[in-house]
């Protein structure tokens, strides 16, 4: 097969934008860890490990989900990274829209 390889075009995209920020994904990270209590029993007994977890963010900033998409492989740490996120209450979410965020919440002594 053959071809001209010619094409045309405008250049003109014609693209709209919403206005929106994208949401702070290390921000909320970081209030998460701000607010992550390490269990005494855990530092009792030397548990360690990172437990991720999913949190969805309404349009208006609320928390209004968490649970644990990869265990730490103690519960009582995957318990305290869920509570950390709900800890933080709301937060800032330009999106105009729910977001789902995954975070890495880290127990290590």
């Amino acid at each position: 097969g053959e071809g001209t390889g010619a094409g045309q075009g405008t250049g003109d995209a014609n693209v709209s934008g919403t206005g929106s920020a994208p949401f702070d994904t290390n921000g909320f990270w970081a209030a998460v860890n701000a607010n992550k209590e390490y269990p005494y029993m855990a530092l009792k007994r030397h548990l360690e490990g990172t437990t991720k977890i999913t949190t969805t963010i309404s349009a208006s900033g609320a928390i209004t989900n968490v649970s644990v998409s990869s265990s730490s492989g103690h519960s009582v740490l995957d318990e305290a990274a869920v509570a950390a996120a709900y800890a933080v209450g709301s937060y800032p979410n330009p999106t105009g829209k729910t977001v789902t965020v995954d975070t890495d919440v880290r127990f290590n002594q």
